[in-house]
């Protein structure tokens, strides 16, 4: 397995640019083939293939079918290197709806749905122009000096720009995750494996936008297509399409939805291929795996650098190694110091986030206490009843009570307003709406939590595999030192993933098994449970001699079944 990971010597941006421009070259080079695999379909001849040979590669190699390439692989390139942006740069984080309406509609989405309206209609008019056909020309000859409008071509070719808008709206704008594999495979195994489903999906998801285009053409089509006649002084063309170009409208947004989708489909392959980080940092290197764990500004490169640890723990025991020597000289463990700061580090805030989010305060209900006016005796005649009060003026005792009631009607006058005024305050966020814009979405940071789940279950299970295997390759004993930390920071990881359990939105009646918030809570829970469950059958012989708090012990004992 370690033979197909790829040793890289490079700084961070070396190498996002390297797998970014494999991605790139690979979806301009899919184009190609894509064009000549469509082309030596529509000129097959049976009878006669060194002729329907010949008469392809001529088709392609054509001068006229360069300059149609060349603009269309123009946009392809520039979509792909904009579009790599959102699988490398840290996200923004958007906790309310003006937040996401504000991120929605930025320059760089603006420039994107520009690009996919316009890759959408190239693509169509590409497919069309290159190996002819009767919709091969926006324009035909009526006459020697009067021009027509063909409908068909204009129908398909502005099916192209809703079918590029249609796509950026609904499936890029809300997917832009990256899926790595479980077990990962050599490239084409994993291009052969998902081909299949590619072209399936493609198939689907381009049927609706294909059946609302026909029933927007048919509001509005006529009116576009006189406009249109009118501007550049064109004539309405004798011959009308005929039933079958729905099938090419079909076909033609099927193909985009697969361009696109093989694009997306090079991105998370060559991003998520594992990297072997540098475990010691010298001269030629600017990268190592302790300090990448927790590189925030390149998220991709932070779950590269989990994913390494957590395969070296499994399966490099000369890896492992590195973590267990000590310097020299010096004799200090700076390589396994380096990782579990690191890694503790990662654990340790993904856990005060998810503290911060699920827990909500207690409101402090403040009872207010009233004391009656006492007049006390002297302590010498404490059990005695003091006779001086009937000597005095009996208003006295009177007297002290309407300050107090005076007091009190004031404080519960200005509550009430108070509430008053801010029941109409809610109710006037209410009606404008304010509320509804700029009100924190519910439970959105614990979906930002579960969205980088990975990183805790790579880190979690690498680091606790570690620690097991130290108990017979780490001959120093550097390891041991920092188990009750890390023993210590997994249980609180693990406490905090339980109260997930009374978020509403995450139980499985409000969510199918299929949701990604309901799946990921599931996998990093499991994760954390199996890391402390490795820990504590590794060590169990040894629990007792672990300094660990009472708490923490009778937690091991009652959930991870551990002898601590």
């Amino acid at each position: 397995m370690n033979s197909n990971l790829v040793r890289q010597r490079f700084t961070y941006k070396d190498l996002l640019l390297r797998k970014l421009s494999y991605a790139v070259v690979s979806s301009i080079f899919s184009q190609l083939v894509i064009l000549s695999f469509y082309v030596f379909l529509t000129n097959i001849d049976v009878f006669h293939p060194l002729k329907w040979i010949f008469s392809s590669l001529g088709m392609l190699t054509s001068f006229s079918t360069l300059l149609f390439l060349i603009p269309f692989l123009t946009i392809i390139f520039g979509q792909s290197l904009i579009c790599a942006k959102d699988y490398v740069i840290k996200s923004s984080y958007c906790s309310t709806r003006f937040q996401k309406f504000i991120a929605t509609f930025s320059i760089h989405n603006l420039i994107l749905s520009l690009l996919h309206i316009t890759v959408g209609a190239a693509l169509t008019w590409l497919f069309l122009s290159v190996p002819g056909g009767k919709y091969r020309s926006l324009i035909e000859d009526c006459n020697e000096k009067v021009y027509c409008l063909n409908e068909g071509a204009f129908f398909l070719v502005l099916s192209g720009f809703w079918t590029g808008f249609y796509f950026f709206v609904k499936i890029y704008i809300a997917e832009k995750n990256l899926s790595f594999p479980v077990i990962h495979q050599r490239k084409f195994l994993q291009l052969k494996s998902h081909l299949i489903n590619l072209i399936k999906d493609s198939i689907i998801q381009s049927f609706w936008p294909s059946l609302y285009f026909v029933i927007l053409y048919y509001i509005q089509g006529k009116s576009l297509t006189e406009s249109f006649r009118a501007i550049f002084g064109l004539l309405e063309f004798e011959q009308k399409p005929s039933v079958f170009i729905y099938i090419d409208l079909w076909f033609f947004s099927a193909l985009y939805y697969f361009n696109m989708n093989l694009m997306r489909f090079y991105f998370n392959l060559f991003l998520t291929e594992p990297v072997q980080f540098p475990l010691v940092r010298n001269q030629n290197e600017n990268l190592t795996l302790q300090e990448s764990i927790t590189n925030y500004d390149w998220p991709i490169v932070q779950n590269l650098a989990c994913l390494d640890l957590h395969l070296l723990a499994q399966w490099s025991n000369l890896r492992r190694q590195v973590f267990f020597t000590l310097s020299n000289p010096g004799g200090h463990p700076h390589n396994w110091n380096s990782l579990v700061e690191n890694t503790l580090r990662l654990i340790k805030e993904y856990t005060d986030l998810l503290n911060k989010t699920i827990d909500v305060p207690e409101k402090k209900i403040n009872t207010p206490i009233v004391q009656a006016p006492l007049i006390q005796s002297p302590d010498r005649f404490r059990n005695l009843r003091n006779m001086a009060l009937y000597d005095q003026d009996y208003n006295f005792i009177e007297v002290s009570k309407p300050p107090l009631a005076k007091f009190s009607f004031s404080a519960t006058v200005i509550t009430k307003i108070s509430e008053k005024f801010t029941n109409i305050l809610e109710f006037v966020k209410l009606i404008l709406g304010i509320k509804f814009l700029f009100g924190e979405l519910p439970q959105a940071n614990v979906r930002k939590c579960l969205a980088n789940g990975h990183l805790i279950i790579w880190a979690s299970q690498g680091i606790a595999d570690i620690v097991s295997a130290s108990l017979t390759e780490d001959k120093f004993g550097v390891v041991q030192k920092d188990l009750p930390a890390i023993i210590t920071s997994l249980v609180s990881l693990k406490q905090s993933l339980e109260k997930l359990n009374k978020v509403p939105a995450l139980t499985r009646k409000m969510v199918g098994y299929d949701d990604f918030n309901y799946q990921m809570k599931g996998a990093v829970t499991a994760a954390v449970k199996r890391s402390l469950f490795n820990i504590c059958r590794t060590f169990e012989a040894y629990m007792q001699d672990i300094p660990l708090s009472k708490d923490i012990a009778q937690y091991l004992q009652v959930h991870i079944i551990c002898k601590a």
